[in-house]
């Protein structure tokens, strides 16, 4: 038992990656980021009545920003252990997830 557990802690630490894995993680992620950003700004451009919207589309801006330097960031330093990067990874994924609803369920303004 305390032998696995021990394999378990070193596989949780490792900052061992694999290069193929680590471009592929950050090309999808980067897409995924790129997809749902561009997706909000394609609808508010190209719908009348989103001006109550600029806010957001000014937060969609900080918010690819943030994420591709994150990206970049974990593509080209390879000291963040393995949980950690992971756990950003879905952070990543979950949180376009969530905005992806969001622009989805838009309502044009004064309706």
């Amino acid at each position: 038992m305390i032998n696995r557990f021990h394999e378990i802690k070193e596989s949780a630490l490792t900052t061992e990656y694999s290069q193929w894995r680590n471009i592929a993680t950050s090309i999808f992620l980067s897409l995924m980021c790129l997809g749902v950003v561009g997706d909000f700004w394609y609808l508010y451009f190209s719908t009348e009545s989103l001006e109550c919207y600029k806010g957001f589309l000014y937060m969609s801006v900080v918010w690819i920003v943030v994420e591709l330097l994150v990206i970049a960031y974990m593509f080209q330093f390879n000291t963040i252990p393995r949980f950690a990067r992971d756990s950003i990874g879905l952070l990543i994924a979950f949180s376009n997830i969530w905005f992806g609803l969001f622009v989805f369920g838009l309502q044009p303004c004064g309706v």
